[in-house]
Order: structure tokens, then sequence, then C-alpha cells
């Protein structure tokens, strides 16, 4: 049985990180943003109609998606001339260690 002061000391390691951490979690729960995340990851210049068209989607079901992840802070979105595209945020430090551990992942099941 823990103490009181062993219970308040794993208690401390919460933080308002945690809330942050489990959002982009969720929102990456969904195989079409963790494709649309990863898809961003190594091609960064991609409209959303070619990210529909590489996930057999609809254009306003890849705009929802990526209004989700835009929302979550894991993407923004960068305008060139009329077009707009999505990329990684980047400052995020989840982005970066969400990236980090894809690519682990993918070197590992190679």
């Amino acid at each position: 049985m823990l103490s009181a002061k062993e219970i308040q000391k794993n208690r401390e390691i919460f933080s308002e990180t945690d809330k942050s951490a489990t959002a982009a979690f969720k929102v990456l729960s969904d195989i079409n943003r963790y494709r649309i995340f990863r898809i961003l990851a190594q091609e960064p210049k991609l409209s959303v109609s070619n990210i529909a068209q590489i996930l057999n989607i609809s254009i306003p079901l890849a705009s929802q998606h990526l209004k989700i992840l835009v929302g979550a802070k894991l993407l923004q979105k960068e305008r060139t001339g009329k077009k707009i595209f999505p990329k990684l945020e980047r400052n995020n430090p989840f982005v970066q260690a969400i990236v980090k551990t894809i690519e682990q992942a993918v070197k590992f099941s190679n």
C-alpha cells in the first residue's frame, strides 16, 4: 500500500500537457487522420485534393480531417497564392515526437 506522501509524489507528474497529449492521440486514432499526418511527414507539399486522391476519400472528407488535425495543433495551414497547403506543426513537441516514433516504427517493421 502506498503512503499519502508516495501517492502525492506520483500525482505530481501530471500536468496540463497530459490533456494535450491525450487529445493528440485521440485525433490520430482515426486511420485517415493518422495517414494524413504520416503522408505530410514524408511529403510536406500536398494539396487537399492530392491527399484525398491518395487516401481514396472525397475532398470534403479530407478537408474535415485536416480541420480536426489543425484544431488539435498537429497541422497548420500555409497559403501559397490561392492554394492552401496543410503542413505539420513542427513547433509542437508532440508532432516532433510522433514523427520520430513513426520513423522508428517503420524502420523496425522493415
